[in-house]
């Protein structure tokens, strides 16, 4: 059984399903690490009675695990475990798979995924060409068109250029809010030319009792982790349903089913991985681990907090929850393990080079539109929680 996408399956395949079958059969428990994808996996091996269950390498699609007493059970939300009796459960962690032995209850974990932290590539060029291949993956096997939330910043920008440099369809929905305005006119006036429908949501607004009780009734309200670069936890009770993003991330959703958009490029992870909420070793956020300035040697330093867990998991699971609760599927364009790899091999020299410097010089390079050095959170304009109200003007 599995949750998610997978983007090398060979096209002789009926289904996806079929070709995780014969990778099992093939490579045994090891079979996932041969999957280019965002999933979430269980096997029931009943020949050699055991269970195996694998995470992607970032956990983008959540698996939980429930026991009490001899009964175990696997599921996508933990409430499906709890509704069946189980009290204890816990979420398995990104990049993990587990094999359960049931004759002898021996359990054995280890990771999908193993990462080269050398940093040996002075050519930013490989990095665009990764990202680009990402974007155009994750449209494949799709219900109707793309959406991007498109903000004036980073992240969602580069998504945007992305699909418009490769003449991908898709629109893309804005909250006016916190958003440089002169910026989004700018993305709107490229947009109308390229013909993508850009739709905007005032958000004063909204209305946020609606969709309070929204995420009371159709989302899980999962606890959020999040912690600083030493491992200490931040952020104590704080959950989805507490969280101002996830009423923004309702609202752009639900404008999004009514155009027939199922398929939500998030740009998610960009922050944990390519910019660690800071730069030149300056912290824009308790959470940063280690203000954005990457060391000459990764190791020691790599995975930071964030890399997996902190942000990287608390986010991921707000916008799984959320996007799920209307029918829509998130994808991770700055996730994908090729695209992650290239930029951990870039030289410390050119990640420092910028605040986000892959992103910033994607940017450029694409001649598209954003508010440098600026990051803005997802939240109502009265009521600003922006880790980044600093407009960077450092030098190293």
């Amino acid at each position: 059984m599995f949750n998610g996408e997978i983007y090398n399956c060979p096209k002789n395949y009926a289904s996806e399903a079929e070709f995780i079958h014969d990778l099992f059969l093939q490579h045994g428990f090891g079979y996932a690490r041969y999957l280019d994808g965002e999933y979430a996996i269980l096997v029931l091996d009943l020949r050699n009675n055991v269970v195996c269950a694998s995470t992607d390498c970032f956990g983008t699609k959540p698996l939980f695990f429930g026991y009490k007493g001899n009964d175990f059970g696997f599921s996508s939300y933990r409430s499906a475990l709890n509704s069946v009796g189980f009290s204890e459960t816990k979420q398995i962690s990104a990049n993990t798979t587990i094999v359960y032995n049931l004759n002898n209850e021996g359990l054995n974990v280890f990771n999908v995924h193993t990462f080269d932290i050398s940093q040996h590539s002075g050519n930013i060029e490989d990095w665009f060409s990764a990202f680009d291949n990402a974007v155009k993956k994750r449209i494949k096997h799709r219900r109707g068109i793309p959406f991007v939330g498109l903000s004036s910043g980073y992240d969602s920008g580069a998504i945007t250029a992305s699909l418009l440099s490769q003449d991908i369809p898709f629109c893309a929905i804005s909250v006016n809010g916190q958003e440089s305005q002169s910026i989004l006119e700018e993305r709107s006036y490229i947009l109308a030319k390229r013909k993508i429908s850009h739709s905007t949501i005032d958000a004063n607004l909204i209305d946020r009792s609606h969709w309070k009780n929204w995420l009371h009734n159709n989302v899980e309200n999962e606890e959020y982790f999040i912690t600083d670069g030493e491992g200490q936890r931040l952020e104590v009770g704080k959950r989805i349903h507490d969280d101002p993003a996830a009423l923004m991330l309702c609202s752009v959703c639900d404008l999004a089913r009514q155009q027939d958009a199922y398929i939500y490029l998030s740009g998610s992870g960009a922050d944990e991985v390519y910019g660690d909420y800071g730069h030149n070793g300056v912290k824009f956020a308790r959470h940063s681990n280690f203000g954005g300035r990457f060391p000459d040697n990764l190791l020691g330093t790599f995975p930071w907090p964030s890399f997996f867990g902190s942000t990287q998991h608390a986010y991921l699971l707000k916008e799984e929850m959320v996007a799920g609760s209307f029918g829509l599927e998130a994808r991770y364009p700055f996730l994908d393990t090729t695209a992650v790899q290239a930029f951990l091999n870039l030289s410390p020299k050119i990640k420092n080079s910028a605040y986000k410097a892959v992103i910033d010089a994607y940017l450029q390079n694409e001649k598209f539109p954003f508010e440098k050095n600026k990051k803005i959170g997802f939240s109502y304009p009265k009521q600003s929680r922006s880790v980044f109200k600093k407009i960077l003007n450092m030098r190293k």
